[in-house]
């Protein structure tokens, strides 16, 4: 009987396969792994999140911590997992807050499902309750604000509006460039 050469069975039991990593793996750490976009992730301890949102880079991150006894993470569970599927340059994650209680008490979660959304491992928003049209909303406004970096920084966008605010504070037109303001 014909055989291919050089499969796994002829391998000794001690030899492993060469791989590459793929995206679901890293290089620094193989205990750890980097999630799939499109997928949600379930976060199994604190240095995991940790080290996913160190290791992303410039990723918008959203993590749902949730509880299995909530009748509202129950309900928004499968449209969590469809708008992973949506929105695919996102990273979805999911925590369960029985679990892992140092994660709750890192966000001081009073109510669930919890959204955290963070770009570059920062946390930028959060909002509590199980809404999906407020979830797309904040998925939306944050991918709009995408990885752009900030055109102006903020301490000359501040003294571009103090030049124009009248005594109350209010601007009313302002420009980036005004005659005469330093």
């Amino acid at each position: 009987m014909f055989k291919f050469p050089h499969t796994p069975t002829e391998q000794e039991p001690n030899e492993r396969p060469a791989r590459r990593a793929s995206f679901g793996e890293s290089s620094k750490d193989p205990g750890h792994t980097l999630p799939f976009p499109g997928l949600v992730t379930v976060v199994h301890s604190e240095e995991e999140l940790d080290y996913i949102l160190a290791g992303l880079g410039s990723r918008w991150v959203v993590l749902e911590l949730w509880a299995p006894w909530s009748a509202a993470c129950a309900a928004i569970r499968s449209e969590f997992e469809v708008l992973a599927k949506s929105y695919p340059t996102w990273i979805f994650l999911r925590a369960d807050i029985g679990q892992l209680p140092g994660i709750a008490s890192r966000w001081s979660v009073t109510r669930i499902p919890l959204y955290v959304f963070f770009w570059q491992g920062i946390e930028e928003t959060e909002f509590a309750g199980a809404s999906v049209r407020k979830l797309r909303e904040v998925l939306d406004d944050c991918t709009m604000l995408g990885p752009a970096e900030v055109a102006v920084p903020l301490i000359e966008f501040l003294k571009v509006m103090k030049a124009h605010a009248d005594p109350a504070g209010r601007v009313s037109d302002w420009k980036l460039n005004p005659e005469g303001a330093d």
